[in-house]
């Protein structure tokens, strides 16, 4: 009878809700305890009830103070002197999507293919001299290396190298201004540090079933499960992985019309995905790379001062895209030419109707026949006059704002045009900005009368370089064949990886989730830190925001940016040079775990006890020495970096890459 729920005992407990109370007392046990205590006080001593109030009003005020201050509700940073800086969503380029016609921001009237941007990205983009030149070296041995090797054998034309220089300039500025408007300590703090934390959680799971570190990266890849990324399921799956990555990537990073030359787009995918990518993705996932960035981050000491004054600002890569060929293309004809074959003026004028830019010659026409006529040394009085009448209609026409046919100018001009100054300076500068203005028009002219090139009939084929050191980098020593899944293999989801949201937010929750995870804490420092989180959540997040900050514009400084490049090209290019001995490889790791052992503060080996904080540091460091794991990290990241800078390439692009990966796999090798 008293099992029954429909009992008289049954009713009175749902009615009592004693279950609510048994919780209550199991979750809060000293409130209830006093509680009680309080209500049997009442009962016995009733008399003395005015009394007992002061005590019920104190009760109720805790109470009330502790149910406003919800977990949801965080006090402001107490930190006057640092302040969370989020990065203004500025426009992608410092000329505001200026059109390289009339110059207005947003404009309707021309195609969007007309935005300056589009053309020359690298305006206004100016970098240290130094590192111009690091990077400009690197880019160098990429032509070096994997183009000048077979392209010298066709000939010693220099034209087509030069427009894979100006492609490359092209490629690097625009991904340089995309960098500079994505707030890169907010996206490493939330986005990158929970997908950390899900491999954190794997890796715990993982060494629960594993008795030693030589285990701990298998069991760790099968505790992936499907969630395993798709490049670490075979060597070649990682490279058409990047392969269709960068083919996504062309829409955005390549000048427009560029990728209707397929010959030009295949070649640039298979140099940067085969001979520049691949080794990248190689050299950042190494444990001894990893080390030396882990290293660098925890070096508290100061940095070193600066001997050498910073380097002038440059142009970004001039230097490195400047033309190396020095005859003159028979394919290529210059606007006094066209002018002179009414054929190829006709058909000009077409494409620039096409484009909304037919005032864009007009206006070229028009100052053809100026300069002409003010460069005519007999003029009279009335012709003079003529010519000022004449430039005022230009300046109307051209340059005035709310004309329907503005172009953009130097803004030195149009005033110099607007003084009517134009008989000691405007002419020869005419005669310079007009060419300025069309030359975009007839490239894109010239590339748009090229027949489209026919589909492949088959798959095409990879090549990483024309030389024997293809095996070298596609089957690597440290990686072997990535986890070497067979080709069509199911594999089935492990539950909470990935597919669930993390309720954890922010640098507090993270340090909280990594103390019970990693270090096991006690339940009395877990339950004091949840308690603290109402007052010191955004504090402290605020301090790592910032010192995250400072950390970044110190890697950023000039000659370690250089440091930095140099070590990249030594990674990927520098094969001849005698690799680092497994000693020292050795002596850096064990470096390695000492400074993360001294990092964490000893008040914390007091709290947690000094075993459990080694053991904490020794998983952490464990799980950075296994290759293929810190690849998984690395691919993981790069997925989210790529949407940062990228935002119009959804997830669903990209998810949608990495099925044509899993389902092109067997057929396009």
């Amino acid at each position: 009878i008293m099992s029954d729920p429909y009992s008289v005992l049954g009713c009175v407990r749902r009615g009592l809700r004693l279950d609510v109370f048994k919780d209550v007392a199991r979750q809060y046990p000293v409130i209830f305890c006093i509680f009680i205590f309080m209500i049997s006080s009442t009962i016995i001593l009733n008399q003395y009830l005015h009394i007992l109030m002061i005590f019920w009003s104190f009760l109720a005020g805790v109470i009330i103070f502790y149910c406003s201050l919800s977990p949801e509700y965080l006090l402001p940073n107490i930190l006057i002197s640092i302040k969370t800086k989020r990065k203004k969503q500025q426009e992608l380029f410092p000329l505001g999507h200026s059109c390289a016609v009339c110059g207005k921001n947003q404009c309707k009237r021309h195609r969007p293919t007309l935005l300056l941007e589009n053309y020359q990205p690298w305006l206004d983009l100016k970098v240290p001299s130094k590192v111009d030149a690091s990077f400009s070296e690197v880019l160098e041995l990429v032509l070096e290396n994997f183009v000048y090797p077979w392209y010298r054998d066709i000939t010693d034309d220099e034209a087509c190298v030069d427009e894979l220089r100006q492609t490359i300039r092209f490629f690097a500025a625009v991904l340089a201004h995309r960098v500079q408007r994505v707030d890169v300590p907010l996206v490493v703090m939330d986005k990158m540090m929970k997908a950390a934390m899900k491999h954190i959680e794997i890796m715990a799971k993982a060494q629960q079933k594993v008795k030693n570190t030589e285990g701990l990266q298998q069991a760790a890849l099968a505790e992936y499960g499907a969630d395993l990324h798709v490049a670490l399921r075979s060597r070649k799956d990682e490279l058409l992985y990047l392969r269709k990555l960068t083919e996504l990537l062309f829409p955005c990073v390549m000048p427009p019309k560029a990728t209707d030359c397929r010959s030009l787009a295949l070649l640039i995918r298979e140099v940067m995905t085969g001979s520049v990518f691949l080794p990248i993705m190689d050299f950042v996932a190494d444990p001894d790379t990893v080390n030396h960035m882990v290293l660098i981050f925890i070096d508290d000491t100061p940095p070193e001062p600066v001997t050498d004054p910073p380097s002038a600002l440059v142009p970004f890569l001039e230097k490195f895209a400047d033309p190396r060929n020095k005859k003159s293309s028979v394919l290529k004809l210059d606007l006094k030419e066209i002018r002179e074959q009414q054929d190829l003026l006709f058909r000009f004028m077409s494409f620039l109707k096409e484009e909304g830019a037919v005032h864009v010659l007009q206006f070229c026409l028009t100052v053809e026949e100026f300069n002409d006529r003010i460069l005519c040394p007999d003029l009279s009085d009335t012709e003079m006059q003529r010519l000022h009448e004449e430039v005022l209609k230009i300046y109307e026409t051209y340059c005035l704002e709310e004309s329907i046919d503005k172009i953009s100018f130097d803004p030195f001009i149009i005033e110099e045009i607007h003084n009517r100054k134009i008989f000691k300076s405007v002419p020869g500068k005419l005669i310079k900005e007009k060419g300025q203005n069309l030359e975009p028009f007839i490239q894109s002219f010239f590339s748009s009368c090229e027949s489209p090139k026919p589909k492949p009939s088959r798959p095409e084929l990879t090549i990483l370089s024309p030389t024997a050191e293809n095996n070298k980098k596609l089957f690597n020593e440290l990686y072997r064949n990535n986890a070497n899944l067979p080709e069509g293999l199911e594999r089935k989801h492990n539950q909470n990886y990935f597919m669930e949201l993390m309720e954890v937010d922010g640098v507090y929750d993270y340090m909280m989730y990594i103390g019970r995870v990693v270090f096991h804490m006690p339940d009395w420092l877990h339950h004091f830190l949840s308690g603290a989180r109402i007052l010191l959540k955004r504090t402290l997040e605020a301090y790592v925001g910032h010192y995250f900050q400072v950390k970044l514009e110190q890697i950023m400084q000039e000659h370690r940016l250089v440091s930095l490049i140099t070590l990249l090209r030594d990674a990927v290019f520098c094969e001849s040079t005698e690799e680092r001995s497994p000693e020292d490889k050795q002596r850096r790791a064990k470096q390695t775990f000492e400074e993360m052992m001294n990092y964490l503060p000893d008040l914390l080996g007091k709290c947690i006890g000094e075993e459990a904080k080694y053991e904490g540091v020794k998983m952490l460091f464990n799980a950075i020495q296994q290759p293929l794991l810190n690849k998984q990290m690395t691919y993981v990241l790069l997925d989210i970096a790529v949407q940062e800078l990228f935002p119009e390439l959804s997830e669903v692009t990209l998810s949608c890459t990495t099925h044509t990966v899993t389902q092109s796999s067997s057929s396009c090798y």
